[in-house]
């Protein structure tokens, strides 16, 4: 078994012990141990809302990678890191409606020296369970990319996410982060020049899952 395969067999958790074990940490953190509710995430219909800045970073770890690696040739699409930022307004009901730049950096097997997808989203989200510490939160996101080698534009295409998870309130001004995303990538075809490899023409989307940790500093 390969080590990328080693990988997502260590990633597959079940699907429904997943939640029900997410459902049990958001219900444990009762109401009494919230920071000062004034501007915190979610809660009841008479607080306000506020803007929030986000940071986030985590594992990338490929799924179905079939037209950026096309058979019989290196993959410039492997396991990598992912960092990013996002602009958002939190209504007092738990939505959060916002924007965001995120880039990998994605392993390139020496065809690039390193593979690196920006995208510019836009962004939804909900909080879950607004009278509790601990928040389950529901993720979208989508919009525009480009990918090349290091920081140029080997091609543009479009990507999409839904990610699942929960925050915590750490203060009433910062909250952690920790999600579970899937992410769906097409990009125009295009030519690797060290190999003479036409990638992007094998399959209808590549996918991605990201292990996601981060903080949101709410102004």
């Amino acid at each position: 078994m390969s080590a990328r395969d080693l990988t997502l067999y260590a990633t597959a958790v079940p699907t429904r012990a997943l939640a029900i074990c997410l459902w049990a940490l958001c219900l444990s953190a009762p109401q009494p141990l919230r920071a000062d509710s004034g501007e915190l995430p979610g809660g009841p219909p008479d607080r306000e809302g506020s803007f929030a800045v986000g940071a986030e970073t985590g594992l990338v770890i490929p799924v179905s990678t079939k037209r950026l690696c096309p058979a019989g040739y290196a993959c410039i699409a492997d396991v990598g890191w992912a960092v990013g930022i996002n602009f958002s307004y939190r209504w007092a009901n738990g939505i959060g409606l916002g924007f965001g730049y995120e880039l990998w950096l994605l392993t390139a097997n020496a065809v690039y020296e390193s593979t690196v997808p920006q995208m510019f989203t836009g962004l939804l989200q909900y909080s879950f369970l607004p009278n509790h510490a601990t928040h389950p939160l529901l993720r979208l996101r989508g919009g525009f990319l480009m990918l090349g080698p290091s920081f140029r534009v080997a091609t543009i295409g479009a990507t999409a996410e839904i990610g699942v998870g929960a925050e915590v309130e750490l203060s009433s001004s910062t909250v952690f982060s920790f999600l579970l995303t899937g992410n769906l990538l097409r990009t125009h075809s295009f030519t690797t020049g060290g190999d003479g490899a036409l990638r992007g023409v094998d399959s209808a989307l590549d996918a991605m899952l990201v292990l996601r940790v981060g903080f949101n500093f709410l102004l």
